[in-house]
């Protein structure tokens, strides 16, 4: 499903910056996530030079 999430932010957000990192063990096995960066084209020209404030929350029982 994050695929289908990146393509409809790039869909959306054409200027945006989005790359997922994955790792493969040999080619014929699944992507095991790594990463995901997604940078907002308004950010980049925000008067904020950028800068947002984010925050991760992780409950008790995972």
């Amino acid at each position: 499903m994050l695929w289908d999430y990146t393509d409809e932010l790039r869909l959306k957000n054409s200027e945006s910056t989005i790359n997922i990192a994955v790792n493969r063990v040999t080619p014929e096995s699944p992507p095991h996530f790594k990463r995901f960066y997604v940078c907002f084209e308004a950010l980049k020209r925000s008067p904020f030079n950028g800068e947002i404030l984010s925050t991760i929350g992780r409950d008790g029982t995972n």
